[in-house]
């Protein structure tokens, strides 16, 4: 009986954590939707609050930019089906429906998937605010 009850209070404590990654990764996935469709409006406040978006940016250029966004999220989402679909799911289908460990395997990979992608472009964008800051030091350099 004991055992009966720690294998339900694990198996709830595990059922409750991959509820949680599903929702997280819901949110994601209704976040990427949202930027296909071209609603995704942290991207557009950030792009006006930046020195390159203020006065240099023309609408033409501002739907340049709308539509690279929009190609590099559909490129990350394609990748991360493959990746994902290439580690979880054996070649060849037993049955219709995703097993418990396959599902598991899913939520795992693409949670990762988008921590990684968010992790990368949170230190490219570093970088290229570091050398944007760099290049403004040179220019003011040269100048005096």
């Amino acid at each position: 009986m004991a055992v009966t009850v720690t294998s339900l209070s694990l198996f709830v404590v595990a059922k409750n954590s991959i509820n949680a990654r599903r929702l997280e990764n819901m949110r994601a996935r209704e976040r990427m939707r949202k930027s296909n469709e071209g609603e995704y409006p942290d991207l557009y406040r950030r792009l006006e609050e930046s020195e390159m978006a203020s006065p240099m940016l023309d609408p033409a250029k501002l739907q340049l930019v709308q539509e690279l966004e929009i190609e590099m999220m559909s490129d990350m989402y394609n990748r991360l089906v493959t990746a994902c679909h290439r580690k979880c799911i054996p070649v060849k289908y037993q049955e219709t429906e995703l097993c418990k460990g396959e599902s598991v395997c899913l939520d795992r990979c693409v949670a990762k998937y988008l921590d990684v992608h968010e992790r990368i472009g949170k230190k490219l964008s570093n970088m290229s605010q570091g050398e944007g800051e760099d290049l403004t030091k040179v220019n003011m350099d040269t100048k005096k």
